[in-house]
């Protein structure tokens, strides 16, 4: 009797928490050049760059910049070396699948350590088009998207038959090498394809030890304030009262905080950061 309780106790923590994902190192290593404009009031484009790992039941998308100033910090800021990416600019975001829960991908922004965790299966509504074109020596074929108020043309090679991509992108048949949407505020674009290290996939955690989770729409409200009004924005992730924001150049003169209206994936309606400069806390 006692054991009957056991395994259904067990079913149950199974059915509420779903299971975790298998431990997985990399197989294959894709690098992504990411072209974005980040806020609406200024038309310069940005570039990110990116690494896709993917392992036998998971993947990893990370930044190469986040990475590389982590592991080499104290000789940057000691000038012992040089930043080899200093003309980037990172998006601080990255995506995890079927990891830590198998079945689902989990988007995470830092600073702030914010997050939301959504299920893969049909995520994204594919329509396989006619066309082909070479992208990092691999042929692809083209299809289109429209998810949350961004239509997107991606090209996926059936070559490498992961079902995976920069950022959210899965659902296909192949790999994703290149996407951009229809506004041209976003592209992917693959530069380099390598047989993996065998380094582990795995999220990674803040100091703290905890990364809150919110729906999609939270996180983008999240998000854009930390552009409109970054005062606020620190409120929100530290749960401590707003205060004004003040910043000064090499020179010491105080430079002017403007609010700006960040662009970003995805397209909630509703979400008007204009009108409202504070966001209550979720609960």
């Amino acid at each position: 009797m006692m054991r009957m309780i056991i395994l259904i106790l067990l079913a149950l923590i199974v059915r509420v928490t779903g299971g975790n994902a298998q431990s997985d190192v990399t197989k294959l290593s894709v690098t992504y050049e990411v072209h974005y404009q980040k806020v609406e009031e200024v038309a310069k484009r940005e570039k990110d760059l990116m690494r896709l790992d993917i392992g036998e039941h998971s993947s990893q998308y990370v930044s190469v910049i986040l990475e590389f100033v982590s592991k080499h910090k104290d000789d940057i800021m000691a000038k012992r070396i040089k930043n080899p990416y200093a003309r980037y600019a990172t998006l601080r975001d990255e995506v995890f699948k079927n990891t830590p829960n198998e079945g689902y991908l989990r988007f995470v922004h830092m600073p702030g350590w914010v997050s939301c965790c959504e299920k893969m299966e049909g995520l994204f509504d594919w329509q396989l088009l006619e066309g082909d074109s070479i992208v990092c020596g691999y042929p692809c074929h083209r299809a289109t998207t429209t998810f949350r108020g961004r239509s997107w043309t991606v090209w996926y090679t059936l070559d490498l038959p992961y079902s995976d991509g920069p950022w959210k992108f899965c659902g296909l048949p192949g790999l994703v090498l290149y996407a951009y949407d229809s506004e041209n505020k976003f592209r992917f674009n693959c530069i380099g394809i390598e047989k993996g290290d065998g380094h582990e996939i795995k999220m990674k955690m803040p100091k703290s030890g905890f990364i809150e989770t919110f729906m999609p729409e939270r996180v983008a409200e999240i998000m854009m304030l930390e552009c409109w009004d970054r005062s606020a924005h620190l409120s929100q992730i530290t749960g401590m009262a707003a205060r004004v924001t003040r910043m000064w150049d090499a020179q010491g003169n105080e430079v002017k905080i403007s609010p700006q209206t960040r662009i970003l994936y995805e397209k909630f309606p509703g979400i008007n950061i204009k009108k409202k400069k504070t966001i209550k806390k979720k609960k």
